[in-house]
């Protein structure tokens, strides 16, 4: 047993779990651990619509300090990702990314879309061009990167160790090949 936790996360909020949730007042739960000091920071995940992303920080005021998405430049038109940042950074709730890679969809493209981004940058990696987009937004404060080789571990290491934000043409280009 532990005294508190310092994150606690609400997974996956969807329209099933959001009427669970809402009907057996867990949020009141939660929010009274919170003022007994048992929860530190209060936050959630989701893959839901922006509308039910609304609906769910309206009930829950600002008590949600942080929030999970699934954000690529991929899923920034596809998954509305776009609306659900904006949402999320107009609430001042700082957003942590899962599938930065899309299920590393995003680590392997096709060489008509790598030629189109090398004319732009040369010797960036697709991995890199990914986490560049997501390193461009001011609200992303932790991206999860699965890694199955200690190879991707350095090459992550390297990519956020240096500062080298995406320009407009570059930002325009990667969601032109998404």
């Amino acid at each position: 047993e532990v005294e508190y936790f310092d994150f606690y996360l609400l997974h996956s909020i969807n329209r099933d779990i959001w009427n669970t949730f809402s009907s057996v007042k867990a949020y009141e739960n939660l929010k009274e651990k919170k003022a007994q000091g048992k929860i530190k920071h209060l936050g959630f995940s989701c893959h839901c619509s922006v509308e039910l992303l609304k609906d769910f920080l309206d009930y829950c005021g600002d008590a949600m300090e942080f929030c999970q998405i699934q954000l690529n430049y991929l899923d920034w038109t596809l998954q509305d990702g776009k609306a659900k940042y904006d949402l999320l950074t107009e609430r001042n709730i700082p957003v942590y990314i899962m599938e930065p890679l899309r299920g590393g969809k995003l680590a392997s493209l096709p060489e008509e879309a790598t030629t189109k981004l090398n004319a732009l940058r040369e010797g960036v990696t697709p991995v890199e061009w990914a986490f560049r987009f997501l390193l461009n937004l001011p609200n992303v404060r932790m991206i999860l990167s699965g890694m199955s080789e200690f190879s991707q571990v350095k090459e992550n290491i390297g990519i956020f160790k240096n500062d080298k934000p995406l320009n407009e043409t570059e930002i325009n280009a990667l969601l032109e090949v998404a």
